[in-house]
């Protein structure tokens, strides 16, 4: 027989046995997982790469924040045919009664550029389509908007001090492309409808629509590089949707999820493998005593196993196809005509990926079984310190797992380490109650000291399965009951500290208002500070999209400008991470601090050059400090902060953010305010809510379908750690029968073997759950994280409920057979 065949031989034998078919299972469901999400983001990034071609509007569009200057724009109009200016800003529309927060886009003759505008008579009417937008004095509703404002076509609407009649209802935008995510409420006006400054927020900005050959399009892109460092280009051909970088981080997060299913499948993969070891002992010892090469021998192993990941690929591409056609219809009602599809550089990178981690795992057993002696070979020598090889090549694993996906190293490395905390702990947990208990049982009889006893025995044993059921137990609790508790507790610190109103963006001729406002209707400022809007556009002189490329919510949001503040101290709520505040009375005014995870994301180190965007002049600050939030001082912060000398040397609008506490009647009133300063930007505590509330309902939806694949793993290390040791458990079943003892006092000590198994699990579960909450909150927020009792005692009591019904069954299934045949395993 050659050694390829005896090692189909082989293989065909393992996968006989139940074990060979659990490692299949277990690597197949880890492929089909990643496998699955690889696929559906690739048909997600080929949709949006025809959406962009389809729905721009436009051949080139320049997006810029704030506004350009006369030259710049005759420039982009003397460049191009045809150029169609729009401006959008933030603002409040107020009718009747009702109120609610729009984006407003003011549209010039040449719009739409490209495309088809259509409108309709009411919400529900049949669309139209429109050669060009509204005119002076009128104004177009989005069909939500309409809606929630109780507008109808031929209602005025009060703007900017200006009457607009509702002339039709907007239901489609050819440049809607730009708005990438969002889903605000939207609101169109002719160009010149308002005064100039009547719109004059941080958050505005100018859109230009332009239609060019390819010459004039690369000399504009060329030009707004080198002029327009803060503008946004997007093109058609060769052009990146402004959807892509969301869904790239969507994907990463989706990944970054396969660590815990990773670890879950490590831990079930090194069960099998103990029974594996032992047949690969006795195979190798055999092959040697004919006289084979141990090279030959481990190359023969090593094959064995690829042979057995090529099934595992073949079973998880089977199910992949189906589900990946699943959820591409799934994702109809989101991304219409997505289409589902192979992409041959997606699935190989993943089967790369998974290759190198499902190699990683084998590399232990590998290296064990090239180091042994032909005695350790016969006898099975015991594992000693190969235990802790494996456990350090699995940590290699899942790191290489977490790098791949990881957008923010901060947040991964919180989550990673308190993941690595929960298992030291629940090691810990599981050696010190088995000593302790053993220790206590020693001369004492019952039931409860033997289960110690035999516990003892099988410590390594013990220690996988708490690690598998606790890891387990550890993500369902992360997701819910750790999301649910930092909703409630933000929303009561919030309000406690800030108030029940947020003011996200006043302007400095606003104040004196609003004082009065509040003054009248008995409202107190609880936190007001000022701030600039700068947008970061070069780090270390190089421009912010060369110098970091890897998508990231951080990087998501320094796209956009931020509120850059100043103080001469420490704020009252911040602390000092790192580097040396500036002096109270500095007169280097260059200087600026910035949050850890902004440093962590971007790749900032002291001594780095920041160079902002700010009123259209550009500004540098060395980075010499970062600053983390305290509680007690409220919560409003900022990212960036420089010394108060600074403030004199940037020339812009001074902007306040702050919060108020208002009474009951005053909430009323607020349509007067907004009908007279527009622009005014407020958050009620309760929206603020409603929108954690909706995006931890998300997450949770999210979660439901991966908590199927959370189960299926749990399954398979249920039957895995079962199975690695059940002939050990029918030994000692055997053993206690032919002793007397009867089946029913066999399930009983069973019962106990599991029940505290599950309680050393379960108590790791949470204890990993509050490491997570303490790291994460206190990182992110500054709190401490305090949990629900009730929810600690209830996952405490269905967790244990839960994994003695499976031991017990377990037990019962082994117990079956006679005494005889059970002393024979």
């Amino acid at each position: 027989m050659t050694p390829f065949s005896l090692i189909l031989e082989n293989v065909r034998h393992d996968l006989r046995a139940s074990d060979g078919k659990l490692a299949i299972m277990t690597q197949a469901a880890l492929i089909f997982f990643l496998l699955t999400l690889s696929l559906s983001s690739a048909s997600v990034q080929q949709y949006l790469a025809k959406n962009l071609l389809q729905m721009l509007g436009s051949d080139l569009v320049i997006e810029q924040h704030g506004t350009l200057t006369a030259e710049q724009e005759a420039k982009i109009r003397a460049a191009a045919p045809k150029v169609s200016k729009t401006e959008l800003v933030g603002i409040t529309l107020t009718h009747g009664p009702n109120w609610e927060r729009v984006q407003l886009k003011q549209v010039d003759d040449a719009y739409p550029l490209q495309g088809t505008l259509m409108v309709g008579s009411s919400p529900a009417a049949e669309k139209t389509p429109a050669a060009k937008g509204p005119g002076i004095g009128e104004i177009w509703l989005g069909p939500r908007l309409a809606t929630k404002l109780e507008a109808s076509v031929g209602d005025q609407i009060s703007l900017a001090g200006t009457a607009h009649t509702v002339t039709a209802i907007l239901f489609h935008e050819p440049d809607r492309i730009m708005e990438g995510h969002s889903v605000a409420y939207r609101a169109m006006i002719k160009a010149g409808s308002a005064a100039p400054d009547a719109f004059d927020t941080s958050g505005r900005r100018q859109r230009f629509l332009i239609e060019a050959d390819t010459e004039a399009r690369t000399s504009l892109e060329a030009w707004t590089k080198e002029n327009l460092p803060a503008a946004t280009l997007i093109k058609k051909q060769g052009g990146r949707h402004p959807l892509a970088g969301f869904w790239k981080r969507t994907e990463n997060f989706l990944g970054l999820a396969s660590v815990i299913l990773f670890f879950m499948a490590a831990v079930a993969m090194d069960m099998t493998n103990r029974r594996w070891l032992v047949q690969m002992r006795y195979r190798l010892s055999l092959y040697s005593s004919f006289g084979i090469s141990s090279s030959t021998v481990l190359t023969m192993a090593g094959l064995q196993w690829f042979i057995g990941f090529m099934l595992s690929l073949g079973v998880a591409g089977i199910f992949t196809v189906a589900a990946h056609y699943f959820i591409v219809g799934e994702l109809q009602a989101f991304f219409p005509g997505i289409e589902g599809g192979w992409s041959g550089d997606a699935v190989a990178k993943t089967v790369m990926l998974t290759f190198g981690l499902l190699l990683a795992l084998q590399v232990p057993a590998l290296i064990q079984l090239k180091r042994a002696s032909i005695l350790d070979l016969i006898r099975s020598a015991p594992e000693g310190a190969y235990t802790w090889l494996r456990l350090l090549w699995g940590l290699i694993a899942v790191s290489g797992l977490a790098a791949a996906y990881s957008d923010n190293l901060l947040l991964t490395g919180l989550m990673l380490g308190a993941i690595g905390m929960a298992l030291v702990l629940m090691i810990f947990l599981t050696w010190a109650t088995v000593a302790v208990g053993d220790k206590w049982g020693a001369g004492r009889a019952g039931f409860v000291p033997f289960a110690f006893f035999f516990m003892r025995q099988r410590l390594f044993a013990k220690s996988a399965q708490v690690l598998g059921l606790g890891l387990c137990a550890l993500l369902l609790l992360f997701t819910l009951m750790l999301m649910r508790d930092l909703s409630g507790m933000m929303e009561s610190y919030a309000r406690h500290h800030d108030g029940n109103l947020l003011v996200s963006e006043a302007q400095s001729d606003q104040m004196a208002d609003i004082e009065a406002w509040a003054k009248k209707t008995g409202s107190d400022f609880k936190q007001l500070r000022p701030f600039v809007s700068a947008k970061l556009i070069r780090v270390n002189e190089l421009a912010l999209a060369d110098y970091m490329k890897k998508p990231s919510d951080t990087l998501s949001t320094l796209k956009r400008p931020i509120r850059l503040s100043w103080s001469e101290q420490m704020p009252t709520n911040n602390t000092l991470s790192g580097g040396t505040w500036w002096p109270s009375d500095t007169r280097d005014w260059q200087q600026i601090s910035t949050e850890p995870e902004v440093m962590t994301d971007l790749g900032l180190s002291y001594g780095d050059t920041l160079t902002y965007q700010i009123n259209g002049r550009s500004y540098s600050f060395t980075l010499v400090a970062s600053h983390s939030y305290k509680p007690g001082g409220g919560s409003i912060t900022f990212w960036f902060q420089v010394p108060t000398a600074a403030r004199a040397q940037i020339e812009a609008d001074t902007r306040f953010m702050g919060s108020m506490e208002l009474p009951e009647t005053a909430w009323s009133e607020l349509a007067a305010l907004w009908q007279q300063h527009p622009t005014l930007s407020l958050v009620s505590l309760r929206e603020l809510t409603e929108r954690l509330d909706n995006m931890l309902g998300l997450v949770i939806k999210l979660t439901s379908g991966y908590a199927a694949m959370v189960l299926l793993l749990a399954m398979f290390v249920l039957i895995a750690s079962s199975k690695g040791f059940e002939a050990d458990d029918q030994r000692k079943n055997g053993l206690l029968m032919s002793m007397g003892l009867k089946r029913g006092d066999c399930l009983k000590l069973s019962t106990y073997d599991w029940a505290i198994t599950a309680i050393i699990a379960a108590t790791g579960a949470v204890a990993g759950t509050w490491i997570a909450g303490q790291l994460m909150y206190e990182a992110q927020f500054g709190l401490a994280y305090k949990p629900d009792p009730l929810w600690i005692g209830g996952t405490i009591g269905l967790m244990v409920m839960a994994v003695c019904g499976v031991g017990v069954l377990t037990c019962m299934r082994s117990l079956t057979t006679s005494v005889r045949d059970l002393l024979a395993t």
